[in-house]
């Protein structure tokens, strides 16, 4: 069963070592990484309350305003 060709073609299974390259970036885990800012008052001290994915719900912790992001 496909000796022949098998014999003719010993080096198509040839083994290439994998190059590994390391990238440093804020996608380093395949998600880039955007601040959530507050709408009200352009702060980043933001904090999430309730994540249901895809939407997250969020409050501000300078001036309480809530809000909601959906992911993308």
């Amino acid at each position: 069963m496909g000796g022949r060709w098998l014999k003719r073609n010993k080096n198509w299974i040839k083994a290439e070592p994998v190059k590994k390259e390391v990238v440093e970036d804020d996608c380093a885990y395949g998600v880039p990484f955007i601040p959530i800012r507050c709408p009200k008052c352009n702060s980043k001290e933001v904090r999430c309350y309730v994540s249901r994915p895809p939407i997250r719900y969020h409050v501000c912790k300078e001036c309480g305003k809530k809000f909601k992001s959906v992911e993308v």
